[in-house]
């Protein structure tokens, strides 16, 4: 319905008109209810952003136009179903600390909390994730990182293929590192150089070493 640019109605005259009454009917966003013992359609306020529900107890007004909105929710028989439905384009702003909490109790541990979205965008100058287990799952990852440091008890990684490219590599290991691989191949382009107290190497049947130059001892 198009109203009028001029549509303000004072706050104690929409008071007066304040009604209850049962949801009976949801079609095409309009609510049927029950007033004086006829059946009436209502919108819903801007302002009510929990949606109502089939024998909910609304709160409900006219305006000088004789339209009805429903305001508020007074009472809902299953009390822990709840949507909040918002406009198209919305805002949830806090100038300090947002905190988002999900369980009946008021530690930081929450129950759950599920995000569906198509996108999903989040920027911060600092970010502090804590877990007892994560599980993370998707398609494709890309990542820009300007410094990684990472200390673990034990780091397990399985891939079909990873492929590493790096300006600079340095590991160091404390005490053993082993590496069990059907094939391997390494590739230098200039000088290949192992240094070790003791070297081992044992070959199961051929051994060969060729080169231009071979310097033994």
């Amino acid at each position: 319905m198009n109203l009028p640019a001029n549509n303000i109605v004072a706050i104690s005259a929409a008071a007066e008109g304040n009604f209850s009454a049962q949801v009976m009917v949801i079609e095409d966003n309009l609510y049927q209810l029950e007033h004086k013992g006829q059946t009436i359609l209502a919108n819903k306020a801007f302002s009510c952003l929990v949606q109502p529900e089939v024998q909910d107890t609304v709160l409900y007004s006219f305006d000088q136009y004789q339209q009805a909105f429903i305001v508020a929710i007074l009472h809902r028989n299953e009390d822990s179903q709840l949507t909040v439905q918002l406009p198209a384009n919305a805002t949830i702003a806090c100038d300090q600390n947002l905190t988002l909490r999900s369980g009946q109790h008021t530690s930081i541990i929450s129950e759950q909390i599920t995000q569906l979205s198509q996108q999903s965008v989040m920027k911060t100058d600092k970010a502090v994730m804590d877990f007892n287990n994560a599980v993370i799952k998707g398609g494709k990852l890309h990542s820009h990182i300007r410094h990684i440091h990472i200390i673990s008890d034990l780091l397990s990684t399985m891939a079909k293929q990873a492929i590493q490219k790096f300006n600079s590599y340095i590991r160091k290991t404390d005490q053993a590192d082993q590496v069990h691989a059907g094939q391997m191949g390494r590739k230098v382009d200039g000088l290949y150089s192992m240094n070790s107290k003791h070297t081992i190497l044992v070959s199961q049947k051929d051994t060969k070493i060729d080169g231009e130059h071979i310097h033994m001892g």
